[in-house]
């Protein structure tokens, strides 16, 4: 920990107690919440609910130690901090996960609490993300999603309202499988994530440690997203819509950020930030309303906004674990993903004229090619300066090698 600071230490809790209080903290908050919006409408007195939670959430964090508990801090700002009060927010604006349908006490706290998002309650049941081909299909003719989380960024015009809100839900109509499919996957990405670390423990090339790290931010975070949703799926019959699907195969970074990487934060960027800028309003659209086809501009406009508002976030997330900001170094890895955006799109729009169809390992090689490098320098870079990376791998290290030796295994 850092000499002075306030956390669990220098409040006389142990790990283990600071993390059973912030989640009973979280517990009380999400069935508060539940409790209010039984008998109070979107609108100012939610809202109000709304920033309390928010305010206790910023807290959370802090109750752990920098350095010595480096990735639980990254668990708890991503989850609470970011998640969790994005919510809530959307919430009281009558948007989001928690007003997509009437869900039990226990629903609601499973989706108010942890990393998931419902499928939508209008949606039939879908094939997994590793059988739902229609939607990369579009993406490889230069279908019309852009940013993150199945937002419609910088999308032509044309389309009509029935089309463009279909876009706007990106893939909450899809189902990512039952219970027994997510422990499966969460087991598969704990190995991989040992792997990975013992990986990490090599000198290795720029690019590809940056690959590796990228590699295990991705297994860290649908694992945390994977076993809540499996115990959610079958404690309270959640159907819970995909959270990542094979990032590496993304055939444009459009696709990268709309249907692959890390959707349950995309979603609740998309619901309150990049929904508010494309209507022109805060508060949610009275039910049955049409969605209005909106235009590319103002559709360039949210998806700035939305990838600025990303960035802030990570900005804060990095605050929580070394004391200091990136001083705009991680923000502007988000906000390079609009012109990214828009150059793909020029350049797919540009051979589509010509009757050019280039395959998917070319579009997905060339998608690799704009992010691991912008990745390498802005966000990755950073991290291995400050100390984040060495830490962050030290952490799931001494994590596996505890896990191993209560299971009985010999570890040197």
């Amino acid at each position: 920990m850092t000499p002075g600071e306030l956390c669990r230490s220098s409040l006389g809790l142990s790990f283990e107690q600071a993390l059973a209080l912030a989640l009973a903290v979280v517990s009380a908050s999400g069935l508060w919440l539940w409790a209010l919006g039984r008998r109070l409408p979107p609108g100012r007195g939610r809202l109000a609910a709304a920033a309390i939670v928010c305010a206790i959430n910023v807290l959370l964090p802090k109750l752990f130690c920098r350095w010595d508990d480096t990735v639980t801090i990254i668990l708890t700002s991503f989850n609470f901090m970011w998640l969790t009060s994005f919510k809530a927010v959307s919430w009281a604006l009558g948007r989001g996960a928690l007003c997509a349908q009437r869900f039990t006490p226990a629903q609601f706290l499973a989706v108010y609490a942890a990393p998931i998002t419902p499928v939508s309650a209008a949606a039939e049941p879908a094939p997994a993300p590793s059988q739902a081909t229609a939607s990369t299909a579009a993406d490889s003719n230069g279908g019309a999603s852009g940013g993150p989380s199945g937002q419609p960024a910088l999308t032509p015009g044309g389309s009509s309202s029935a089309g463009e809100a279909r876009r706007r839900r990106g893939r909450l109509e899809e189902d990512a499988g039952g219970s027994g499919r997510m422990l499966g996957a969460w087991l598969a990405k704990a190995a991989f994530i040992a792997f990975l670390v013992w990986l990490l423990q090599h000198p290795l090339p720029g690019l590809l440690r940056a690959l590796a790290y990228t590699l295990a931010l991705y297994a860290l975070l649908s694992m945390i997203m994977d076993g809540p949703a499996s115990v959610f799926i079958g404690l309270t019959g959640l159907r819970v819509s995909p959270h990542f699907d094979r990032p590496w195969m993304a055939t444009s970074v459009a696709a990268f950020w709309s249907k692959r990487w890390d959707l349950a934060a995309g979603n609740t960027l998309r619901q309150l930030v990049f929904d508010c800028v494309c209507e022109g309003r805060l508060w949610a659209l009275p039910p049955g309303s049409a969605h209005k086809q909106t235009s590319p501009g103002r559709q360039l406009l949210a998806s700035t906004a939305t990838f600025a508002t990303s960035g802030l976030v990570h900005e804060c997330i990095f605050w929580y674990l070394t004391g200091h900001t990136t001083r705009g170094v991680w923000p502007s890895f988000f906000l390079v993903q609009v012109p990214f955006i828009v150059f793909e799109r020029l350049v797919l729009a540009a051979l589509k004229r010509r009757n050019i169809i280039l395959p998917d390992s070319l579009r997905a090689l060339a998608t690799m090619n704009l992010l691991l490098p912008a990745a390498y320098l802005l966000f990755w870079g950073p991290c291995e300066r400050y100390g984040v990376a060495d830490s962050s791998v030290e952490n799931v290290k001494a994590t596996l090698l505890s896990a191993a030796g209560a299971l009985g295994f010999k570890v040197g």
